[in-house]
């Protein structure tokens, strides 16, 4: 497996490496089964009120190994989690604004909390995108994104993982965010 993707990076463009190995794809968690990954996606989707077809799994859970360049393409196993994409507009727009008008409860969260609120600011927002794995608490629909994320821990295939949630403004950040990633995961990792 962990041939196949640095050989992928290798000789695929960084588009053609996310379209085939991300996003269009059963993700490496639900091993080809794509009955479980569409009923999986349709109930997160309702616990979070987004369309099932906004909802991309990302990541080793994804890939089948890691595409962290920390990581060293680690094979995804029992003690990964599994990252999740969604794309909403809606979602988005209303964590952004939260974030940026409420800078006074910024002041009273935890350190970490605080760091991941700055970095949003400075380094996320670019690609048009939300870390809700580190801000989901402080968001208007934090608990209900909570909630879910933790009953779906409960539900095959990925009993008992953590599942973190990240918002996308669109498509595009999706995919540019993604490009990004894996362009430079290619040029630090396999020259």
């Amino acid at each position: 497996m962990r041939e196949a993707l640095i050989e992928s990076l290798r000789s695929e463009s960084p588009v053609a490496f996310v379209e085939n190995f991300l996003f269009d794809r059963i993700p490496a968690v639900f091993a080809e089964d794509r009955l479980s990954f569409v009923a999986w996606k349709r109930a997160l989707g309702e616990k979070i009120e987004v369309d099932p077809a906004c909802i991309t799994i990302v990541g080793s859970a994804a890939t089948g190994a890691s595409l962290n360049p920390t990581k060293n393409f680690k094979l995804f196993d029992e003690t990964s989690d599994v990252d999740v994409a969604i794309v909403s507009p809606y979602h988005f727009t209303v964590g952004w604004r939260y974030l940026r008008m409420n800078s006074v409860i910024r002041l009273r969260v935890d350190a970490r909390t605080k760091n991941a609120w700055d970095e949003h600011v400075s380094r996320y927002i670019y690609w048009g995108t939300l870390a809700t794995d580190r801000l989901l608490g402080v968001l208007p629909f934090g608990l209900q994104w909570l909630t879910a994320t933790t009953d779906m821990a409960q539900i095959p295939p990925t009993v008992g993982r953590q599942i973190n949630l990240r918002i996308y403004a669109d498509y595009d950040s999706l995919r540019a965010y993604h490009v990004h990633g894996v362009r430079n995961l290619r040029d630090s990792q396999i020259g």
